[in-house]
């Protein structure tokens, strides 16, 4: 019996440990604003956007990506914006983004850095799916 506790109290502590050193890895890599919770509104809506890049434009659209991805950080509205890489897919980039409103939204499609981004990436991008979410529970 004091094997099973030892074991299970052992993989608990792992499990914790690993899940804090991912959690400080993770805080360099995502730019999250913070103090949001206080003044969330109902009104704030998430973007998950789908982007497959053609396979010989992946180290050309990185600098693109990383631009657009820096300045949209910078806007008045913008809670989170973070691209991510699928590790099976390295074509596969998903770019995740929450935002205080549909109007912040509506400023950002509007911004030169977002025209730059559509621009600058249209020929290097071979399809893409934008979903808008609103928070259900």
């Amino acid at each position: 019996m004091k094997k099973i506790i030892f074991i299970t109290l052992f993989g608990l502590l792992c499990i914790t440990s690993c899940n804090k050193k991912s959690e400080v890895a993770q805080e360099d890599a995502i730019v999250v604003k913070t103090g949001m919770d206080d003044e969330r509104t109902g009104d704030e809506l998430k973007i998950v956007a789908i982007i497959t890049v053609k396979p010989e434009a992946i180290n050309d659209i990185l600098p693109i990506f990383q631009a657009v991805v820096q300045s949209s950080q910078e806007e008045e509205g913008c809670i989170s914006y973070n691209l991510h890489q699928d590790i099976a897919n390295p074509t596969k980039f998903i770019m995740l983004e929450e935002w205080e409103s549909q109007d912040a939204i509506n400023f950002h499609n509007n911004t030169d850095h977002f025209k730059i981004f559509k621009e600058a990436s249209k020929d290097l991008i071979e399809k893409s799916e934008v979903s808008i979410l609103k928070l259900v529970y």
